[in-house]
């Protein structure tokens, strides 16, 4: 049985979303722009299915029909942006189905890793009592401190909490018996695209579930016992798109995620994830590991990615994806490509934290670039609370974690969340708008931090809760 009390536990690692492209603690300059080694001794990344894409929506009855009288195993369908996730034990499956009718493209359904492993114990906190009506121990503790940098009291003593709007947490599951996620959770829309795996966690998975940390950060509800969420009273719904205990995914799992959010009609996206491929076909994932894979196997997966970001959008849902922590500028190095934060109809976010948090202090600049943060112009589009692990424990994110548990963690997953609770509030405020309604309002009350302009590391400034919905 769940445990009630909320317990609170610290990251030694870097546990924060790392994207494909995985790099350690320690910043980098540049993504390289030529190749370092050969391909030749880089194996391909697991898979056991294939993605058909059809030319068009209208043809993809006719091509699994075709696949099937063939011999193929029509294992799930995204028909909504014409793709067929497909098994077959055909070693020449690829090129005897790109000749098939109405067929433009056949790729391996690739595994990655998205999210990195991390060690856990647990913190020195102090023990939380719960207080009587909407005090939250954690934020009288003054540890919820990107509360603070986004002006989100403000926002809910103006009245505006997200009653009535929406986020679909595309992640690794959540817990759903969370005291803190459980009011606000829609159990009957939360639903898995990991076969084998439900999308509420397992109570002996790690506390330190990713999609479970992300959603309190969106909605963590006002109940007394401990956190609050930039919107306490949107709706979550869990759409799990990865596994809960190794953080892989296949690419159809991620496309089927957005269009399954799209079609029940999300207000909100929320990716806490993403991949850096390159144009050439290198890849490497969450854990370091190097693979190969053709180059025109990228740009058709990229292609069947934003068929599913195109599709949602066009049903209304903002879409909010991460930066990343490749810890670099994305200016300049056309040859790689990030998915989905560098696709068209995504509002993409860094990360910012304070430099050595002290809640005792009489003033914090919250407003420093955290030190992994990918940044650049052509792909930040605004910043949030992310923290940063190199200074004090404090200087991470808090947020909710399994069994009850709450933890610390550090990244630009954890500042994504940020942006998607702001973006309930303004949808809450002024009911349905088009995703680039949403975005203006959320870059336009921004705070410009470093300039009026597009800032290299901050994109329209770092977002602000108050202005967003009083402005």
């Amino acid at each position: 049985m769940k445990k009630t009390t909320i317990q609170v536990w610290r990251t030694l690692a870097c546990i924060f979303f790392l994207g494909a492209l995985f790099s350690a603690c320690e910043k980098e300059e540049n993504l390289p722009n030529k190749e370092e080694n050969a391909f030749t001794e880089l194996k391909e990344p697991p898979f056991t299915n294939y993605m058909v894409i059809s030319n068009s929506s209208n043809s993809t009855k006719s091509v699994e029909e075709d696949l099937t009288k063939s011999g193929g195993k029509i294992v799930s369908s995204i028909p909504e942006i014409g793709i067929s996730i497909v098994s077959s034990k055909d070693a020449n499956f690829i090129q005897n189905t790109i000749k098939k009718r109405n067929v433009t493209s056949v790729v391996p359904d690739y595994e990655i890793a998205w999210i990195p492993t991390s060690e856990n114990i647990e913190s020195n906190l102090p023990d939380a009592t719960p207080s009587i009506g909407s005090t939250e121990p954690y934020y009288y503790y003054d540890y919820l401190w990107g509360l603070e940098a986004i002006d989100a009291p403000q926002a809910w003593n103006a009245g505006f909490t997200g009653s009535g709007a929406n986020v679909f947490v595309l992640d690794s599951g959540i817990d759903a018996e969370h005291v803190e996620l459980a009011p606000n959770l829609n159990t009957t829309l939360s639903a898995s695209f990991v076969p084998g795996e439900d999308w509420n966690i397992l109570e002996s998975t790690p506390f330190n579930n990713h999609g479970t940390h992300v959603a309190g950060t969106i909605a963590a509800a006002q109940n007394g016992l401990g956190l609050i969420g930039v919107a306490p009273n949107a709706e979550l719904v869990a759409v799990k798109v990865l596994s809960e205990f190794t953080g892989r995914g296949a690419f159809s799992s991620i496309n089927a995620g957005i269009i399954y959010a799209g079609a029940n009609k999300a207000d909100v996206i929320n990716m806490s994830l993403g991949a850096t491929l390159n144009k050439n076909g290198k890849l490497i994932d969450a854990n370091g590991v190097p693979f190969k894979i053709p180059g025109k196997y990228v740009m058709e997966i990229v292609n069947a990615q934003q068929r599913a970001l195109n599709f949602a959008a066009k049903q209304g849902s903002v879409i909010i994806a991460t930066a990343g922590n490749d810890g670099i500028n994305y200016d300049g190095n056309s040859a790689y490509i990030k998915i989905p934060g560098g696709l068209n109809n995504v509002l993409t976010v860094s990360a910012t934290a304070p430099n050595g948090y002290d809640a005792t202090a009489d003033y914090t600049n919250f407003d420093i670039p955290a030190s992994y943060t990918t940044h650049g112009k052509s792909l930040v589009d605004v910043a949030a609370p992310g923290g940063d692990f190199d200074v004090a424990l404090e200087d991470m994110i808090l947020s909710t974690g399994n069994n009850n548990s709450a933890y610390w963690s550090a990244g630009t997953s954890m500042a994504a969340p940020h942006v998607s609770g702001i973006a309930a509030l303004i949808i809450a405020k002024n009911g349905k708008m088009s995703p680039k309604e949403v975005q203006k309002q959320i870059e336009k009350t921004a705070d410009k931090i470093d300039g009026n302009g597009k800032s290299l590391y901050f994109g329209k400034g770092r977002i602000n809760a108050y202005r967003a919905v009083t402005e």
